[in-house]
């Protein structure tokens, strides 16, 4: 670069100087400006301030409005179930009866079927005799099933012979007077009883010993 471009440059920088000066007059800071400035800003916060908060009040009340309508409908849930469970069950004990009263007359006509022994039998021609035989074996093979029924569906019968009568489970519908025997036990069961899982499904009703002292 030779000397007159340097020159040139120079004064065209002192230029730029001397134009551009600043005029601290013009450029002193206004205080009242800025004090006014500073509280239409804190005002401004404590406006946006305050809409937050009521915008938070109105999210919360909102919040707790779902909450108590979600509360509200576990509890309709719960108690749709628990009625249901309810009536499920009912149904089932209604059926289970019905299936016992089956069973009584299957246990009935097995009985009669049984009181034909070999020598009463000979007043029978063979073809009735093999109709007899017929009719225990489907007996005793329909029992069977039902018994397997009744057990899918936690069902059994009660151990009451020889036992103490247990008015829970147990109905003294006759008495029987056994010497040998202590008063309060069970001498027959006139029709049986069964439990359904933990529950009472149907009691026994019993013939119940009672000595009468002379």
């Amino acid at each position: 670069m030779d000397e007159s471009t340097k020159e040139r440059l120079i004064a065209q920088f002192r230029a730029y100087l001397d134009t551009d000066t600043v005029d601290e007059e013009t450029q002193q800071t206004d205080l009242f400006s800025l004090f006014t400035e500073l509280a239409a800003l804190r005002n401004e916060v404590k406006l946006e301030s305050r809409q937050v908060k009521n915008a938070l009040d109105l999210f919360k009340g909102t919040f707790d409005t779902l909450q108590a309508s979600n509360d509200q409908l576990i509890n309709e849930l719960e108690h749709c179930r628990s009625e249901q469970n309810r009536q499920l069950r009912e149904n089932t004990r209604t059926l289970l009866l019905a299936f016992l009263d089956v069973y009584d007359r299957l246990d009935a006509g097995m009985t009669t079927l049984n009181s034909y022994t070999s020598s009463s039998w000979r007043h029978f021609c063979k073809r009735e005799t093999r109709l007899i035989r017929g009719l225990q074996e489907g007996q005793a093979m329909t029992l069977r099933r039902l018994d397997k029924l009744l057990a899918s569906y936690g069902v059994h019968p009660l151990d009451v012979l020889n036992k103490p009568l247990d008015p829970h489970c147990m109905r003294a519908v006759e008495v029987d007077s056994q010497p040998q025997m202590t008063n309060g036990i069970v001498t027959g069961e006139l029709r049986k009883g069964f439990m359904w899982k933990e529950v009472v499904l149907r009691p026994a009703e019993v013939k119940v010993n009672k000595i009468i002292n002379p």
